[in-house]
């Protein structure tokens, strides 16, 4: 449980690492091997959630018990969805779209406002 927790914690920490990456080629690995990453602990986290341990004694015979935490389940699946939408992020392509600058200069000879589109 304790590789668990620090797998978690690990991504944890590099996730804003890959929110910030502007790199083509290393953000974009970054961000899904972080995404991956997130994904693989999430799953292990939400599937520890619930365990089911046998006992055996020679006076009542085989015993089953179980546990289940749902807080541990739904952060286990937060992790995940949260890697899932990182590694899409990662994964898709990041075309540049048109962008707007609207200005005022101002000066004795040239006076006014400006607007241009950029592609």
């Amino acid at each position: 449980m304790r590789k668990v927790f620090a797998g978690l914690l690990i991504a944890l920490l590099l996730a804003p690492t890959a929110a910030r990456a502007d790199d083509w080629t290393t953000g974009r690995l970054a961000k899904v091997l972080i995404g991956g990453g997130a994904i693989a602990v999430g799953a292990a986290v939400a599937a520890k959630s619930s365990q089911t341990t046998t006992t055996t004694s020679a006076v009542v015979g085989t015993s089953e018990s179980s546990t289940f935490s749902k807080s541990q389940l739904i952060t286990g699946l937060a992790v995940a969805g949260t890697g899932g939408i990182i590694l899409w992020d990662g994964l898709r392509s990041h075309s540049p779209g048109p962008s707007t600058q609207i200005g005022v200069s101002a000066g004795k000879q040239s006076r006014g406002l400006f607007i241009r589109r950029v592609w």
